[in-house]
């Protein structure tokens, strides 16, 4: 019996204690390699999110796209015609120079302070309040500012428009200066493709008002400063920077759009708020920021010059009319995108008798240039088609099986093709 133990004893895998020092040593490394795992899945994520904003595939606003090629889909708004077309309508009756909103050039500089005074009562708080079976609860929250007395505001499309929601789901409340409690205001109007809404307030009471400035002579490093309902709780939000680029292009539900850079904070709540310079101006329409682990102070403004005419026509006729219109979507096709493809700017859709199909534009077409301008990227088509006014007549030169044709063109109204 005590030889059969020893032998036992000897046959035994022999097991080294473990070193208390080296297991810690193990455990550190793996929670360092998983953090370093995670933070790479992290920077890929916001990679892939900044490049769908830079190409025009996410956004607004989200609007945060920096200057790139556009080499993807480029659409004009696909909306049917309405039955009442923009001829039909009347002359306007409202101008932003007549509501007295425009600077004049006898102005002085201000200080910070100074400017918050002058504008801050103009600026107001925008609750979304969702409506369900009776009742009432706040589902977004946003910034506006006042232009005219009786009670116009402008705010982004985005703050007070829900596409997925129905319209009497919802209200727009506003609280306007001295007021205790919100009152209801109406939706005059929008446009989803400058992000611009303007809303009506009924009141007995003479509003202040906010003063235009011209947003065309801002340079880099001049003063920002951004009033607004930060995070949707914290009203009269007060935040300074500088200009970081008065302009910045992209390409934006088929049209290209200007936006100023700024890195003066802005915040969840501030969407549609003054971004004003150093008179006190409104120069432009806080829109969106950039948030990622790899930036910090990018945020962006419509600038206010723009969208003056939005503005008037939406104040004029509930939408926006005289805006260049072709009715077609557009198509980047590189030569590696399939065996035998001819790289170029192909025809993808057509708005059924919209100007490009009624001009004899087919999909498919390639095309080669549009009014003399020779096309390499979707945003070419859109820098001539906004370089003209409605009904000009332009010429589309397209390849069709294999050879090239001349097609006129009359540009039409987006209006006429809105719901």
């Amino acid at each position: 019996m005590e030889n059969e133990n020893k032998e036992t004893n000897v046959d035994r895998e022999y097991i080294p204690p473990v070193n208390p020092k080296e297991k810690k040593y193990r455990t550190t490394i793996m929670v360092l390699f998983a953090l370093l795992l995670i933070s790479v899945i992290f920077s890929g994520i916001q990679s892939v999110y900044i490049f769908r904003l830079n190409t025009g595939l996410e956004g607004i606003l989200s609007y945060t796209r920096g200057i790139k090629r556009d080499t993807g889909n480029t659409s004009e708004t696909q909306k049917a015609p309405s039955d009442m077309s923009s001829k039909d309508l009347p002359e306007p009756w409202f101008s932003l120079e007549e509501a007295a909103v425009i600077s004049s050039s006898d102005k002085t500089r201000m200080s910070t302070v100074d400017i918050v005074k002058k504008v801050s009562p103009a600026t107001v708080s925008i609750s979304i309040v969702g409506v369900d079976n009776g009742k009432e609860t706040k589902i977004g929250s946003g910034t506006g500012f006042i232009i005219t007395e009786d009670g116009y505001i402008v705010t982004n499309q985005h703050v007070v428009v829900y596409e997925s929601a129905p319209e009497n789901s919802y209200y727009a409340a506003v609280l306007l200066p001295d007021e205790k409690y919100p009152v209801r205001a109406e939706i005059v109007g929008s446009d989803e493709q400058t992000d611009i809404a303007v809303l009506k307030v009924n009141t007995d009471r003479k509003l202040p008002c906010v003063t235009f400035g011209d947003s065309d002579t801002i340079q880099a490093g001049e003063l920002a400063i951004a009033i607004g309902n930060a995070m949707g709780t914290l009203d009269d939000t007060v935040t300074v920077g500088i200009i970081s680029s008065p302009s910045r292009e992209i390409v934006r539900k088929g049209y290209q759009v200007h936006i100023i850079q700024t890195d003066a904070a802005i915040n969840p709540g501030n969407s549609g708020g003054p971004l004003l310079n150093s008179f006190g101006e409104v120069v432009g329409i806080t829109n969106a920021k950039i948030v990622n682990s790899t930036s910090e102070n990018l945020g962006f403004a419509i600038p206010i010059n723009s969208v003056k005419k939005v503005i008037e026509s939406i104040i004029n006729y509930g939408m926006v009319i005289n805006r260049p219109y072709l009715g077609v979507t557009m198509k980047a096709v590189s030569s590696n995108s399939y065996f035998g493809a001819i790289e170029g700017i192909y025809i993808e859709s057509l708005i059924k008798d919209g100007p490009a199909e009624n001009a004899g534009l087919c999909i498919g077409d390639r095309i080669i240039s549009v009014d003399g301008v020779e096309i390499e990227e979707p945003g070419d088509i859109i820098k001539v088609r906004d370089s003209h006014e409605v009904g000009d007549s332009i010429d589309f030169v397209v390849e069709r099986d294999g050879e090239q044709i001349t097609i006129p063109l009359i540009i039409g109204d987006s209006a006429d093709f809105q719901e």
